[in-house]
Formats: C-alpha cells, sequence, structure tokens
C-alpha cells in the first residue's frame, strides 16, 4: 500500500514537469490572498504554524479571529497585520 502512495505521488509529480515549484507556490500564494475571509487552514499556510498553535493562539486571544456558529474565520489584512506586529 505505502508502495501504491509513493507511485502515485510520483506520477502526480511527473504531471508538473514543466511547471517550476517557484510558479506553484506563486500561484497558490496568490490564490490565498484573493480570499476575503481565512479558514485555520489558510492562515497555517500563511503563517507556516500548525492548527493547534493556530488554536491555542484563538483561546489566548493573541490572534485576531471571528466565531460564526462554532466555526473560526479569519480577515487576511488583520493577520498580516498581526504578523507585521509580531515581528516587529
Amino acid at each position: 500500500m505505502l508502495e501504491n502512495l509513493k507511485n502515485n505521488y510520483k506520477e502526480s509529480m511527473k504531471r508538473y514537469d514543466g511547471v517550476k515549484n517557484e510558479q506553484l507556490l506563486e500561484a497558490n500564494s496568490s490564490m490565498l490572498f484573493n480570499k476575503l475571509i481565512w479558514v485555520i487552514d489558510d492562515v497555517c499556510r500563511a503563517t507556516t504554524y500548525k492548527k493547534g498553535t493556530i488554536y491555542n493562539l484563538v483561546s489566548s486571544g493573541s490572534i485576531p479571529y471571528r466565531k460564526r456558529r462554532g466555526k473560526l474565520f479569519f480577515i487576511p489584512s488583520e493577520i498580516l497585520a498581526w504578523i507585521q506586529g509580531a515581528n516587529s
């Protein structure tokens, strides 16, 4: 089974032969920053933090967020401002 997964991964990577990794990352980043609202996976992608870390930051009130019907939402501009504030 593990070999099948490895082979499937190798095959899928062959499909991207003509595209550089940097171009893929740029395209993904572009799509991420075009969103008006982020969910936790988007915040993880933007910050490189794991979900548990984001949940801890939410719990302590250290990161800006919204919560509706039990689901967390984030405003990209607020997250970027938070990141810049954390770095200064």
